[in-house]
């Protein structure tokens, strides 16, 4: 009997996870990405429990430690380049013990996945239409290098194309129709920058007021470019907000150059390369909550389920997770039932990720409006970090804050360990 047929949309990170363990499960898969295959951009990721649990039992852990970015720490700085706080790796740190640019972490996936004979990859494709029988689905997908199209059969669809889920608003209808996203008020932007000597080894923030943020951080110790992420709290950009809508680069780029013009520190250097930058990325951040993850025989996953937006930390950790029940779930049912018991299973969990912290008012809090409110931020950051580095040169651990760790969720690894042990 030929194994079932499923078709992964979305090569990121829930994509590659999800075809990895479905064909350990003996599925033969397909995955689909518009973007090239050798496009690496985003930004800084860190992969904690439970998710570590799952990338151990992929198998790679040691090449991930291989691709860590070695950031040393974190360095809260001012326009006049004077430090105010600094962390280092770990513990409450923005700088993770295991810190990964996101590109890193897809390439490593991808590889990952790509070694069963039955998964197959197609870069530079997107779904077109899809329609569904009792017991098939019939997607249309297009080359976007040759405009050339096909209609190909599986027997279960996964869509884990990301926020804009083309996935979604075919099974489903666009967002404005279903009402499913949740804008919590920040519009972000992301692109690497050639290197200079000061920009390693820390990673580096700069506040500045009307809530804008520019973080920089280094890839690798001789690398030859750093990522930065742009972050302005505001929810009423209408020149932005349109340029996101319509896909167009060099607007977004126009926008974020004008809401960042005449600032200090490094920001003139950065806004000059960012208009240089072929791996721009901006977008209005979003939660995405729906009443229901599938349909019939197709499913989503990920950001296109349940995107927590980047202020929770949880996007790539659900990604991951997410994924890890997915396809636990389909090799227990091989059937849309799954889809049911995948939900059933994650959905509170992803309902308490979805948690902004400090009661939804972290990030305003963190990025203050005025000069006065941005001094006040410096001066607790100051005698926070200090405290911690005092508490750490005391040694008493016990006494050190750890960051939030959602790790209360149940993979059933031990169940599937023990299925290999009969």
């Amino acid at each position: 009997m030929p194994s079932e047929r499923v078709l992964i949309v979305g090569a990121g990170v829930a994509g590659s996870v999800s075809a990895f363990w479905l064909a350990k499960h003996g599925f033969q898969v397909v995955v689909i990405e518009r973007s090239k295959a050798e496009q690496k951009a985003g930004q800084g990721i860190e992969i904690e429990e439970p998710a570590l649990k799952v990338v151990k039992a992929m198998g790679i852990l040691d090449k991930l430690n291989e691709k860590k970015t070695g950031e040393m720490g974190f360095n809260l700085s001012d326009e006049k380049y004077r430090s105010w706080a600094f962390f280092g790796a770990g513990g409450v740190s923005p700088t993770g013990a295991l810190e990964l640019m996101r590109g890193d972490l897809t390439e490593v996936l991808y590889e990952a996945a790509n070694q069963f004979s039955n998964v197959t990859y197609h870069f530079e494709t997107t779904i077109q239409s899809l329609s569904q029988t009792q017991d098939k689905v019939f997607v249309n997908l297009e080359n976007r290098t040759n405009k050339t199209t096909k209609t190909e059969e599986f027997d279960l669809v996964i869509g884990a194309d990301g926020v804009q889920s083309r996935t979604r608003k075919l099974l489903m209808g666009s967002p404005e129709e279903l009402n499913c996203f949740k804008r919590v008020g920040a519009f972000v932007s992301y692109f690497s920058i050639p290197s200079e000597k000061q920009d390693w080894p820390y990673s580096q923030m700069c506040h500045f007021p009307g809530r804008r943020i520019v973080w920089l951080r280094p890839r690798k110790e001789n690398s030859d470019i750093t990522s930065v992420a742009f972050i302005h709290l505001n929810d009423n950009i209408p020149a932005l907000r349109q340029a996101n809508a319509a896909g167009d680069r060099l607007k977004q780029k126009e926008a974020f150059a004008e809401l960042y013009s005449g600032l200090g520190w490094e920001t003139p250097r950065v806004v000059c390369e960012m208009m240089k930058a072929d791996n721009f990325y901006s977008d209005e951040l979003v939660q995405v909550t729906l009443p229901k993850w599938s349909q019939q025989r197709v499913v989503l996953l990920g950001d296109a389920a349940w995107a927590p937006s980047p202020f929770t930390g949880q996007g790539n950790q659900l990604a991951i997770i997410g994924a890890w029940v997915l396809a636990q779930e389909l090799s227990r049912d091989r059937t849309p039932a799954a889809f049911e018991a995948y939900e059933k299973r994650l959905r509170p969990y992803v309902k308490t990720s979805q948690d902004i912290p400090l009661g939804g008012y972290g990030p305003a809090l963190l990025n203050p409006q005025t000069a006065w409110g941005i001094g006040v931020l410096r001066t607790f950051m100051f005698f926070f970090s200090w405290a911690i580095r005092f508490i750490s040169w005391t040694k008493v651990p016990a006494l050190m804050p750890e960051r939030v760790q959602h790790d209360d969720f149940d993979l059933e690894i031990e169940a599937v360990n023990a299925k290999k042990a009969q």
